[in-house]
């Protein structure tokens, strides 16, 4: 499975603009006034989990999503709802973009998130088991009909099927009274040698108006940027290492980069967001993106004022970072 996903903000763009025309710290309206609490932060949590098991396939969903306590936390809780309800609906790591979604679009009510979720869990849970039952199902007749094997080796070919899965986890990774993290991550076992990780990473807020923040690089960063990407690959690769990566040469050994690349590094897919400790950002890479599967997935953090030469300008205002 290769999935190399990121956030659709173009399918965000009319939901998001419609609910941030009520979002700001100082210009609350009549309706969420009552429910100010000094701009959103720090948000109050709320859980939702569903997990279900069968001989055919695993569910397991767990979010950590806002309580709408004034207009900010009303659109960080309604932006994340519609990212995450749409994910579920495309749970197999399907381009959202490119490919019509799996699970036809809940009907309630959506401000009712729970009623939401239980749907969109309940209905990938049954097409899970379906697809996973046929799948099982097409096994072992297949077993059954082939005479080149004996009756204990179907039943230990039986016994050896493996359920498919499907894993998602929202959890809130980082908080402070600029920026708002939650991470989303996502695995799928559908047959085959193993299964996958995908969903849409680090997904940052803004508390000043509840926006989401689409990039903290500036465009054209990569190519200077590839002394600090090499530098974040080789602490991730010589963590567990016994050898040491000491050379770029070396690197790019482990590195499988498109030939149309020339060998420059790509940014991750996954917008970098603000790492655990809020002392930089954290950059990710999926599976098979930049390496083989059994490297994992590269993770490093850059600090703030290792970056300063290449975020946004609007980035730069936000961490009121010097930028003389």
């Amino acid at each position: 499975m290769k999935t190399i996903k990121k956030l659709p903000f173009g399918g965000l763009g009319g939901f998001l603009l419609s609910s941030l025309i009520f979002a700001s710290c100082t210009n609350k309206n009549a309706e969420t006034a009552e429910l100010e609490n000094t701009c959103a932060y720090p948000l109050e949590m709320e859980n939702y989990a569903f997990t279900d098991s069968t001989k055919y396939a695993n569910v397991e969903i767990k979010i950590e999503y806002p309580v709408a306590k004034d207009s900010v936390s009303q659109v960080i809780r309604d932006s994340l709802t519609y990212i995450v309800g749409n994910a579920i609906r495309s749970y197999q790591g399907a381009e959202m973009e490119d490919t019509k979604p799996l699970i036809a679009k809940y009907s309630g009510d959506e401000k009712d998130t729970k009623s939401m979720f239980d749907y969109y869990s309940k209905e990938v849970n049954k097409m899970l088991n379906s697809q996973a039952k046929g799948d099982y199902e097409e096994r072992v007749k297949y077993w059954e009909e082939d005479t080149t094997i004996t009756a204990e080796q179907r039943k230990e070919f039986k016994e050896s099927i493996t359920p498919w899965d499907y894993t998602m986890t929202i959890t809130k990774t980082f908080e402070d009274s600029t920026f708002v993290v939650f991470n989303d991550t996502e695995y799928a076992y559908i047959g085959g040698a193993h299964g996958g990780v995908f969903g849409f990473g680090g997904i940052t807020f803004r508390f000043s108006d509840g926006s989401i923040v689409k990039d903290f690089l500036k465009d054209n960063a990569v190519k200077d940027m590839q002394p600090l990407l090499k530098k974040g690959l080789k602490e991730y690769f010589n963590e567990n290492a016994d050898e040491k990566i000491k050379t770029d040469q070396q690197l790019m050994e482990q590195l499988m980069l498109p030939e149309e690349s020339k060998g420059l590094i790509p940014l991750p897919a996954w917008t970098p967001s603000p790492d655990e400790k809020g002392k930089g950002l954290v950059f990710t890479y999926q599976q098979y993106e930049i390496a083989c599967y059994a490297v994992g997935m590269p993770s490093f953090v850059l600090t703030w004022e290792e970056l300063k030469p290449f975020l946004k300008d609007d980035i730069l205002e936000d961490l009121k970072l010097n930028t003389k």
